[in-house]
């Protein structure tokens, strides 16, 4: 599904969050870093909630490889953020989501996220830990992507 038309619905996982004061930027809407926030906390709250990973105490941890996130509306204080979450690729050391930003039924941004998984020891990287892959394999989704150019 490439054209755009997707819904909330679409992504089999959503996390809900309230855009707070510190959200907004001095032109009175959210700060484009915020959505980002969004995403993090949207992908870790699932692996917390689905998987019980304690990403304090976990032995591989998921580092941010590579991020994007394309703007489509406006967000503003007050409103409710439902970020839809679906995993695009499963791989032996890496996730790639692809994430959404809704407010009510209004897409206000994509987003695109890879986890590369690494030993907490420094040992490098990883394999990424089989209950979070077992809980990826049921999050696929045939979503809109960011289109990642390089400049």
């Amino acid at each position: 599904m490439m054209d755009g038309s997707a819904t909330l619905d679409d992504y089999p996982v959503r996390v809900t969050q309230q855009v707070r004061w510190s959200d907004v930027d001095m032109y009175g809407h959210v700060n484009n870093i915020v959505y980002y926030g969004w995403f993090d906390t949207a992908i870790n709250t699932w692996l917390q909630r689905e998987a019980g990973i304690d990403p304090v105490t976990a032995d591989a941890i998921g580092v941010v490889g590579e991020s994007a996130c394309s703007y489509e509306s406006e967000v503003n204080l007050g409103d409710e953020v439902t970020v839809g979450l679906a995993v695009v690729t499963l791989g032996a050391s890496s996730i790639t989501y692809a994430l959404a930003a809704f407010v009510g039924e209004r897409r206000a941004a994509l987003g695109h996220w890879v986890h590369v998984y690494v030993a907490r020891d420094g040992s490098g990287v990883t394999a990424v830990p089989e209950e979070i892959a077992r809980i990826a394999a049921t999050a696929r989704g045939d979503v809109p992507q960011v289109v990642l150019r390089k400049l």
